[in-house]
Order: C-alpha cells, then sequence, then structure tokens
C-alpha cells in the first residue's frame, strides 16, 4: 500500500495556456528510454512540428475498461455469421461467389459489370443495391481503370469481385451492429449487442474475438488491458456452459500475448438484469475459477444496488477486488449509486461514475475514498449520458477524483483508445502530464498483479 502511495500522480491545475498542451521537457525526455511515455511525447511533437500528424497510437497506455463483447470487429461478425450460416443479418444471407460466377457463366471474358453486379447481389438478398450504387462501388475502390476492357466495356474482374462484394457486405451490416452516433434510446444500443452476440456460436469464435480484442489493444499502444466479459450474456441463448467460453477466451489471450509486449488480465461481469439466480451462478463460477480473473464486475442494473450486497460480500472474502458499473445513466444512474457501489458492495473502482457531477456530496464520497472512475466518454456521449461537448471529465479531474480514459465498448461504437487520448487532449484540454497521470492513476487501481503493473509503470511511466 505505501509503494501504491508513493507512485500515485498528483492532480495538477487545468489553468494552463494552449500552446503548452504538446510540451515536453527536454531533459526529461533525453533522461527517459526510448519506448517510455516522456520519450514517445517528446518525438510526436518533433514530428508535428514538421507537419506530421501526431500519432496517439505510439503512446503507451493503460486500460481498465473494455468490453469483450462490445470489442468484436465487424468483419469478424460477418465472417463468423458466414461460417454459422446464419440468415438474421444484413449482407450474410449470400450464396458462396464462386456460385456466383458459375451463375454469370462469364468466365470466358472474365469480366462482372456494374449491371450485372446488380443482379447478382439481388440473386444473392441485397435487393437495395442500386446498378449507380454499384458502379459508384467499383469506382470508389478503384477497380476499373486496368481491368477495363474493350469487348467487355468498363467491368470488374473476378479477381477483385470477391473483395468488393465483401466491401458491401461489410457497408450493408454495419448499420445493425455499430454506431457512431448517439443511441436514440437503450434498446437501440441493446440490439447491436444481441446481433454482435447471436454469432458466438462455438469456442472458434470465443478464442478468435478474445485473440482480436488483444491484437488490437496492443495496436492502439496499450501496455496493460482489463478484458471483462458476462459468461451469462455470452452463453444466452446458446446453452454454452461458462467453462468452455472461459477456456476459449484464455486460448484466444495467450495466443495474442505471445510476442507481444501486453499484460492482460480478465474481469469476470454479473449481469444484474438477468435476475438473482443467474448472479449467483455467475459468482460461484468466479470463485471456482478464482485463478483465472483479476476480479469482479457488475453491470446492467442501475436500481437496487444493495440487494447484491450479499453476493459482493462472498467475492471479497474470496478476495476478489471489485468494480461496478454505476452512475453513468442520465436516467436510472443517480449519483447516490456510486456511493452505494462504493460503501455497501466495496467496490475499488466504479465505471464511468460521471453522473456524480450532480451531487456534491457524491463527489466528496468518492473523493474521500480515492475510488477510481473508469471513464468512457465517447461511450458515455454516444449512450445519452451527456451531450456532446459537455461531458464533465474535467471538473471531476480538477475536484481531484482521480480518473483513467477507456473505450468501453469500442467494437460497437467505432473507437479506439488513440481516438480517446486525442478527444481528452484536444477537445477536453488535458495536457500531457494530466494523461500520462491518469495512467499513473488506472497502474496503481488496476487488479492485475504488482508484478504486472510495476513492470508496467518501470518501463513507460519512468515509475520506481
Amino acid at each position: 500500500a505505501a509503494a501504491a502511495a508513493a507512485r500515485r500522480p498528483p492532480l495538477p491545475p487545468s489553468s494552463v495556456p494552449p500552446q503548452s498542451a504538446f510540451s515536453t521537457s527536454s531533459s526529461a525526455a533525453a533522461a527517459a528510454p526510448s519506448s517510455s511515455w516522456e520519450a514517445i511525447w517528446s518525438e510526436e511533437t518533433d514530428r508535428l512540428a514538421s507537419g506530421a500528424a501526431f500519432d496517439y497510437a505510439r503512446l503507451p497506455k493503460v486500460e481498465l475498461h473494455r468490453h469483450l463483447e462490445g470489442a468484436v470487429r465487424v468483419k469478424t461478425i460477418l465472417e463468423e455469421a458466414r461460417r454459422h450460416h446464419l440468415d438474421h443479418l444484413p449482407g450474410v444471407s449470400l450464396q458462396d461467389t464462386k456460385q456466383v460466377f458459375e451463375y454469370f457463366d462469364v468466365r470466358g471474358s472474365g469480366f462482372i459489370t456494374p449491371k450485372d453486379f446488380v443482379k447478382a447481389a439481388k440473386e444473392m438478398g441485397m435487393a437495395t443495391l442500386t446498378e449507380a450504387k454499384a458502379d459508384f462501388l467499383m469506382h470508389q475502390h478503384g477497380h476499373l481503370g486496368p481491368h477495363a476492357a474493350p469487348e467487355a466495356g468498363e467491368g470488374l474482374t473476378f479477381g477483385d469481385f470477391e473483395h468488393l462484394l465483401e466491401e458491401l457486405m461489410l457497408n450493408e451490416l454495419r448499420p445493425y451492429v455499430l454506431t457512431n452516433e448517439p443511441f436514440p434510446d437503450l434498446k437501440s444500443l441493446l440490439d447491436r449487442f444481441d446481433r454482435t452476440q447471436s454469432v458466438f456460436k462455438d469456442a472458434e469464435t470465443f478464442e478468435r474475438i478474445a485473440y482480436e480484442a488483444v491484437e488490437d489493444a496492443h495496436n492502439e499502444g496499450i501496455k496493460l488491458l482489463e478484458l471483462r466479459y458476462a459468461p451469462s450474456f455470452c452463453s444466452m441463448g446458446h446453452e454454452h456452459s461458462f467453462e468452455m467460453v472461459l477456456e476459449a477466451v484464455q486460448r484466444g489471450i495467450a495466443r495474442a500475448k505471445a510476442g507481444r509486449d501486453i499484460e492482460v488480465g480478465l474481469i469476470c461481469i454479473a449481469v444484474g438484469i438477468m435476475g438473482p439466480e443467474e448472479f449467483a451462478k455467475t459468482v460461484d463460477f468466479l470463485l471456482a475459477n478464482r485463478d483465472a480473473f483479476v476480479g469482479f464486475d457488475l453491470a446492467g442494473a442501475e436500481t437496487e444496488l444493495k440487494q447484491w450486497e450479499g453476493e459482493f460480500r462472498r467475492v471479497r472474502d474470496a478476495g476478489v477486488p471489485v468494480t461496478c458499473h454505476a452512475s453513468e445513466d442520465k436516467t436510472t444512474g443517480v449519483p447516490a449509486n456510486a456511493v452505494t457501489a462504493i460503501e455497501s458492495l466495496g467496490a475499488a473502482r466504479i465505471g464511468h461514475g460521471v453522473q456524480i457531477i450532480q451531487d456534491r456530496r457524491a463527489m466528496e464520497a468518492v473523493k474521500a475514498h480515492q475510488v477510481l472512475l473508469e471513464v468512457s466518454v465517447s461511450s458515455n456521449y454516444l449512450c445519452g449520458c451527456f451531450p456532446e461537448g459537455e461531458h464533465p471529465a474535467r471538473e471531476l479531474w480538477d475536484f481531484g477524483i482521480p480518473l483513467c480514459i477507456n473505450t468501453d465498448d469500442p467494437g460497437i461504437m467505432s473507437l479506439d483508445l488513440q481516438g480517446e487520448y486525442e478527444l481528452w487532449h484536444k477537445t477536453l484540454g488535458f495536457r500531457k502530464d494530466e494523461l500520462r497521470a491518469s495512467n499513473v492513476w488506472a497502474l496503481d487501481h488496476s487488479f492485475l498483479p504488482k508484478e504486472a503493473r510495476d513492470k508496467v509503470a518501470r518501463e513507460y511511466f519512468g515509475q520506481a
């Protein structure tokens, strides 16, 4: 505890001139390892001065709040839907492209025109595709020039057809499984989760999505990741055993970590709205697989949090640290929920917690306990927690409440962590030292083993 306290960064004031936003100490940068926060920030600042864009992906980062079920690539959803012969999602009830080629019987010329393309798409269940749209897509993807033939007119070769068809299918699927616009209501968000979850058909799927989630995190510059998932949600409607899902997820994480510099821990989520029986089943599973998880979380229940006090006590008595989704939703996420999560459920961190801005007493309680808020600004905007441009992260930070930066559901919400850093830096006005401090706060509050936290702190953030 003393070592953690020594590592805890100060919360600097925010009144700094805008031109200092990218500044870094030359002496600090020179003394820092080449992979450290200071060194990379200095390099990117130099690139910015030369006219290049500041690459936030290169900055080493810590993320504590990323849902596995919300981090699935849209291409993976498409390919898994096709592999399992699912036809309930747009763009996936399609025949094999080889059958399309045979259908047209144009192997001699090797070309398909926009008109042919529309006909193929209608045969394959995409009746909304117009010839003008097909022509646009074919030009948009640069498939015309070198592949045009006088006898066939401007057309598409078989070699390009499959790639373009996949792009079209992805375009048809995207609005159903992700968004970058605010959800009009909670049902719209849950529908996207359900559509994604519908392709979770076997162990191979779970291993793949876990592998890709860690791979994506690594590519975003994340050095320590806590990835959370809900066994009940993953198994819902599929009759998967909790054990099968966990083993597959573990295999995917292990494969992704091999050869990559990233520390990963799993958090087990109990879903409140699925009821007491399923909640208790999830806790039983967690306790039976204690070594597989670094922590426990409650999601899907912003009302009557105290009803779960007994289950949380079981978790804490087993030595499992807990976080809790609370004070997120604009309507049901009242500020008192975060206080209840801390004082009744024993939460060491709060998922989101941003609605405490409405109640100074709740803010005082969170500050007094030095509980970390796992903040996801873009997610809060997309879920209607706050209007765009009115997020309270800056006010909470200046009040003295520890915050860390997260994506929440990067797949469904079309996000990545480097984009969140750019938003916090350029829009919310967080300086270099504040962004770095948020990572140190995250390390201090991470549930991963001390050795993993200390390694990341030492190698990337200059913390002893």
